[in-house]
């Protein structure tokens, strides 16, 4: 096998209160990338027609980042050139990162003919994220290497559970992000108080999850003390957004991963009410945005074509 093409997911990181932890893949976007092996013994990127403005040094590429981790572990030097065919929008909060980092070391592990378990090629696939946050977290490329809800059992060694998630009805607000990351931003600590609660509202995600119960999904990503705090400041008006996503019949409403984005989970009847009202919330706030009404998915990466 010469050459690969890899699809995978964008991810919903954290999932409200799940910071680090959680990460639920959805039907779409998604993203789609081309792979070559060649004699060139280098890392090469062709991003001609690419609408995103993705780095090509490999140093600063998260599939760059992830690739390197993946040759040195193997000791190789095969050279490799990346396509990509369909993106994410980047600093979005909707896992391109994790999704590009992950779709290269799946196809690489492929071309190569190597024999990674899921646990490994999720951990070297986090070594990408370096690029956009500057630390390797495992939530996105595992919910987008997986599918489904993803949750992060351990991160020494990487450890994930997959649990089969129903089709949750999700609509997302997408800005385009104006900072690199958030991430130094987080708290490094909590009043217990707010850790107790903070557990309280991880565990129903999973019992909702469990129960293919979406109103109470919805009820338990609404809340978060750890990542929503800091990284809604970066959204004008969105306690405001919040409040009239809610009023419009969502049953939870919470910032996506660590991008400028707000994602809803509603009845399948109320998506378009739930649409609308968020759209016209960012309006209001002078908000260039794009509406995206997806679901989640149990689809992980998918190997499209190979020859």
């Amino acid at each position: 096998m010469k050459s690969i093409t890899i699809r995978a997911p964008s991810t919903i990181a954290n999932l409200g209160p799940g910071f680090d932890i959680f990460a639920l893949a959805l039907e779409h976007p998604y993203i789609e990338l081309e792979m070559h092996l060649t004699d060139s013994r280098s890392i090469a990127f062709k991003l001609d027609g690419c609408p995103e403005d993705i780095p090509d040094d490999p140093e600063k590429n998260c599939a760059g980042l992830a690739i390197i981790d993946l040759l040195k572990k193997i000791d190789s030097n095969a050279g490799v050139l990346i396509e990509p065919r369909r993106t994410i929008r980047v600093g979005a909060g909707l896992g391109s990162s994790g999704a590009c980092a992950s779709a290269s070391v799946y196809g690489l592990s492929r071309l190569l003919g190597l024999s990674l378990d899921p646990n490994q090629m999720i951990e070297i696939a986090s070594q990408g994220e370096i690029a956009s946050g500057s630390v390797a977290h495992a939530d996105n490329v595992a919910g987008a290497m997986l599918g489904g809800f993803v949750i992060v059992k351990s991160y020494n060694p990487i450890e994930v559970i997959r649990i089969d998630t129903p089709a949750v009805p999700i609509v997302i607000g997408v800005m385009r992000k104006t900072q690199r990351t958030t991430r130094t931003f987080i708290p490094k600590s909590m009043e217990l108080t707010l850790v107790k609660e903070q557990l309280s509202f991880c565990s129903l995600v999973v019992h909702a999850i469990m129960k293919g119960d979406i109103e109470e999904l919805g009820k338990a990503i609404n809340n978060d003390y750890i990542s929503e705090p800091v990284r809604s400041q970066s959204i004008p008006g969105y306690s405001d957004i919040k409040r009239k996503v809610l009023q419009s019949g969502a049953f939870g409403c919470n910032v996506s991963g660590g991008g400028l984005s707000i994602f809803a989970i509603c009845d399948q009847n109320r998506v378009q009410d739930v649409a609308d009202a968020m759209k016209k919330a960012f309006t209001k706030e002078n908000m260039d945005s794009e509406i995206i009404v997806t679901r989640a998915s149990n689809n992980g990466i998918k190997e499209v074509k190979s020859e």
